[in-house]
């Protein structure tokens, strides 16, 4: 894939990821405070956002759970790595689902009352599972561009 669509799909996960944070930084720069509503709503799309499983901050919250920012910060990070390294590869599904056991072991253990819920835990299951997910999404997109040059 070419360094154009790389930096594309660096800039969307990074603006996404940054949306994320806008709680925060609304409380030191208030120009996006007019969007703050649209986008509170888009992000509730795409992640429940029960309020004790939110990042706190003291200066607000995030506006997805701590695994679902975990989730969009590890595909960030490996969007990242791929700038600067280029990799041609079909990852085998068994390394998505060998990332995703540990996310949903804690869930089950957690909902089954096993131990309980675990911000830390939550955030960083979801990076193992964005990160890895990026290959996919990243090999998806590549054969999807290969395609459309034909």
């Amino acid at each position: 894939m070419a360094i154009r669509y790389r930096l594309i799909i660096f800039f969307i996960l990074s603006l996404w990821c940054a949306g994320i944070f806008l709680e925060w930084f609304i409380r030191f720069d208030d120009h996006f405070l007019f969007a703050f509503p649209f986008i509170q709503k888009t992000y509730l799309l795409v992640c429940h956002r029960e309020s004790s499983k939110l990042i706190s901050f003291y200066t607000g919250e995030t506006l997805t759970c701590a695994r679902c920012t975990g989730i969009y910060l590890g595909l960030l990070l490996s969007s990242f790595i791929f700038l600067f390294r280029y990799y041609n590869l079909i990852p085998d599904i068994k390394f998505l689902f060998l990332a995703s056991v540990p996310m949903f072991a804690d869930v089950f253990l957690s909902s089954a009352g096993l131990y309980e819920y675990s911000k830390p835990a939550a955030f960083i299951t979801g990076l193992l599972l964005g990160s890895v997910g990026f290959l996919y999404l990243y090999a998806g997109l590549n054969n999807l561009i290969t395609e459309m040059k034909k």
